[in-house]
């Protein structure tokens, strides 16, 4: 175990910034990058698209914003299909859930997928240990220095042996769950014009 009690075999990435739809995910110990997550917008065509690509650069999938329906998510290599075909949100009797399947067939569920709860990837197989553990970025005062000393404490994904197996996949549902949370009860055009990066402007600095 390390020092903040997370199991060797896990890893531990770090989100900066703190953005479900603009950020760099790295290795917490080593600063490698694992993905990038870039949005980008188009006034023309009033689009939002979001894209993840792994170390290499590659395209590992990207979905298409829809401000109603289900957004429009494409693997890649595979076709497009609604994102709700693939990730399944509960209605009832909970409504912070959400699953998916791997290319195996088995079964994940997110919980906590709501305002305020400890997201968290579980097996369907396994009730004890979470697969992945999202941690929000926060920052805090350490009245041990003074005058206080402001800390940063960045946003995480701890991420269990099983879940280094389907990381494709639990980097996408994570995203495109997180997205959802935090548009929540906002506009979804004027959302994904702040969250986005313009083509024919600049990147906008997400904080």
């Amino acid at each position: 175990m390390s020092s903040d009690n997370v199991p060797s075999d896990h890893l531990v990435l770090l989100l900066e910034p703190d953005h479900p739809c603009n950020t760099v995910i790295t290795d917490r110990e080593t600063g490698a990058v694992y993905y990038r997550v870039v949005t980008e917008h188009s006034e023309k065509n009033q689009e939002s698209v979001t894209k993840v690509t792994n170390a290499q650069g590659k395209p590992v999938a990207q979905w298409v914003w829809r401000d109603v329906r289900s957004d429009i998510l494409t693997f890649e290599g595979g076709k497009a299909m609604a994102a709700s075909s693939w990730l399944s949100k509960s209605w009832v009797p909970f409504k912070d859930t959400a699953t998916f399947k791997d290319l195996q067939g088995r079964g994940f569920k997110w919980k906590g997928n709501a305002p305020g709860l400890t997201l968290q990837l579980w097996s369907k197989d396994d009730k004890e240990h979470p697969v992945v553990t999202y941690k929000k970025s926060y920052r805090y005062n350490d009245h041990k220095f003074s005058p206080p000393k402001p800390v940063y404490d960045p946003a995480t994904l701890t991420v269990s042996p099983l879940g280094q197996e389907i990381l494709d996949m639990a980097i996408i549902s994570f995203c495109l769950l997180e997205k959802d949370n935090r548009i929540s009860g906002n506009s979804s055009t004027t959302m994904a014009a702040s969250m986005a990066i313009p083509h024919t402007v600049h990147q906008i600095k997400v904080d």
